[in-house]
């Protein structure tokens, strides 16, 4: 069962790098609900309003890498580091030698239920999504 949980979160993974954002819609119940890092109350958002930020962030050309996607039997604890270059827009010229880039970490606990992604708890680091999921850090 443990496997299954992470496999669905890895096969959204693929799904996002893909762009196909049918193959995500599949994965996410349609009440899903998130609590962001930080609070204690989830919110329940619509499938389609996930849907269009993760579509947002693929737009916005980030690079993402899975570091840890730890399964349990209904719950997946996830590390993913996340990039993208960002361009200068005072400079115009296709090719610019001045430029930033973003780097981030994003941790959270997927909780799946009947093969559906049913409720997501950002968390501030790894560490904390492992406590949250009452696993011990390395």
């Amino acid at each position: 069962m443990s496997h299954e949980s992470a496999e669905l979160l890895l096969r959204g993974y693929h799904a996002f790098v893909a762009g196909d954002l049918e193959a995500i819609e599949t994965m996410l119940d349609p009440d899903v609900e998130w609590v962001p890092a930080g609070e204690s109350d989830s919110i329940v958002i619509s499938r389609d309003r996930v849907l269009e930020v993760v579509a947002e962030r693929a737009a916005e050309n980030y690079h993402v890498v899975v570091d840890r996607a730890i399964g349990l039997v209904d719950r997946v604890v996830v590390s993913m580091r996340f990039s993208r270059i960002e361009l200068d827009p005072s400079d115009e010229r296709p090719l610019q030698s001045r430029r930033s880039y973003l780097l981030g970490r994003w941790a959270a606990v997927v909780h799946v239920r009947d093969g559906r992604v049913v409720r997501v708890e950002e968390h501030p680091h790894l560490e904390a999504a492992l406590e949250a999921a009452g696993l011990e850090a390395e």
